[in-house]
């Protein structure tokens, strides 16, 4: 058994910018993780920033000058499967469209190359064509991304490349894109919270103590870790198979399903995880849940603290012809989808507060909570799920960012969605101008 780079067998969100997806897929196996920020550092920088935010008058006054930051290549909206009215992106100009063969945006392509919309294109090019009286739309590619450019809108949503992405540039990159986004102090949501998300033990810590149900999980932090010491406390809560994820990673990098007895067998496959990820701040471990490829994963879409709408995959292995199945509205299973928004409006509770530039509290931006469903043995000392019933849990946590998947919708979301970024916009500048 070799360790490498594994794939969930469930649905991927592989949302890499298409402007880093040469230099990442050029890097070699092991992936490396670049080092990320100091935590309390992290905080501290961040909460300065927000209170020495000083905003020109004029960025205050209509039309208000808002950012997107753009990025994806997985989440198209020009697509045959798409419900909406296109034709609002009949004129947006070719460079933001992404080449479906090389990832790459346009721009970046021979002549005569064609691409195709996303969603983090679309959703801000809708405002553009319908909101221009409210909002001026700047529209930021990953490259552009610097302190100056994002002072110059009242706020920056994230809606496609993040710090993230920026890991598979260098720990350069990494570090100029996290100053930007601290020192400009007007990304949305800010730096502290995604780093709330990006390393996952925060959010999930206070989910186990909030009693947010969730899988065995162990954390193996950088610097207090080994692989022989992972086993026995693997051991020692009685599992028998288990997964392997990371924070500040993501497209399932990094992600692999051992069992114990292999890996009792043969130390070396730990011992090359460890290895090979050493760089990696976080290992998330969690005993590997039976049911979670079989059953439907649901995943509930959220913005200011109300729920969405929902989608629900079921992994291509547990399918009859061996594809991926998404289902969406009335097709989701009503006992998954009631589930699913319940935990999930518990997970919303534990979110650190958001708030304008300067400091005024708000209602949360899009949030993303995926949960998963469990039917058979768990064999944790610590949990007592009874294996004759089904348990909903949180697996994860996601934001702006996120796949919004658009074209798998029965009802058209980009004006939805364009309607919920404007009158964001319009609350943060009301809260900062008051």
């Amino acid at each position: 058994l070799k360790v490498g780079l594994c794939t969930v067998s469930g649905l991927s969100d592989p949302d890499m910018a298409p402007k880093a997806m040469k230099s990442a897929k050029a890097k070699a196996k092991p992936m490396k993780v670049m080092k990320a920020p100091k935590a309390k550092a992290v905080a501290t920088r961040a909460m300065k920033s927000a209170k020495s935010v000083k905003v020109s008058p004029e960025l205050l006054q209509k039309p208000i000058r808002v950012g997107f930051l753009i990025g994806k290549d997985t989440d198209l909206v020009e697509d045959a499967k798409y419900v909406g009215d296109a034709s609002f992106l009949a004129d947006l100009p070719d460079k933001y469209r992404v080449d479906p063969v090389s990832k790459e945006y346009v721009k970046n392509c021979d002549p005569g190359t064609t691409g195709f919309a996303h969603a983090d294109v679309a959703i801000p090019w809708y405002i553009h064509k319908h909101f221009s009286e409210d909002v001026t739309v700047d529209m930021i590619f990953p490259e552009e991304i610097n302190t100056k450019r994002l002072k110059s809108n009242l706020v920056n949503y994230v809606l496609g490349y993040d710090v993230i992405n920026s890991i598979f540039e260098g720990a350069k990159r990494v570090k100029a894109v996290t100053k930007a986004f601290i020192d400009s102090g007007n990304v949305m949501p800010g730096y502290s919270f995604q780093d709330f998300i990006y390393i996952k033990s925060k959010y999930m810590e206070a989910c186990m103590k909030a009693g947010i149900p969730m899988a065995p999980t162990i954390f193996c932090k950088k610097g207090k870790r080994s692989p022989a010491g992972l086993l026995r406390e693997i051991q020692a809560r009685g599992w028998r198979t288990f997964v392997m994820k990371q924070s500040m990673m993501a497209f399932s990098l990094g992600f692999c399903k051992l069992r114990v007895e292999d890996c009792l067998n043969d130390p070396s496959i730990l011992k090359t995880y460890f290895e090979e990820h050493a760089d990696c701040p976080e290992y998330v471990v969690q005993e590997a849940i039976e049911g979670f490829t079989r059953n439907w994963e649901t995943r509930c879409f959220w913005f200011n603290g109300e729920f969405l709408y929902a989608i629900a995959n079921k992994a291509a292995v547990s399918t009859e012809d061996g594809q991926e199945v998404i289902v969406t509205g009335d097709d989701i299973p009503a006992e998954f989808l009631e589930n699913a928004k319940k935990i999930g409006a518990e997970a919303l509770k534990i979110l650190p507060q958001l708030t304008t530039p300067t400091g005024q509290p708000i209602g949360h931006v899009l949030i993303r909570t995926d949960i998963g469903c469990a039917d058979s043995q768990v064999y944790d000392n610590n949990t007592n799920w009874d294996p004759s019933v089904k348990t909903f849990f949180l697996n994860e946590i996601e934001y702006g960012g996120t796949t919004y998947f658009i074209r798998h919708l029965k009802e058209d979301w980009v004006p939805k969605w364009a309607g919920l970024y404007v009158d964001k916009t319009k609350e943060i500048c009301n809260q900062m101008s008051a």
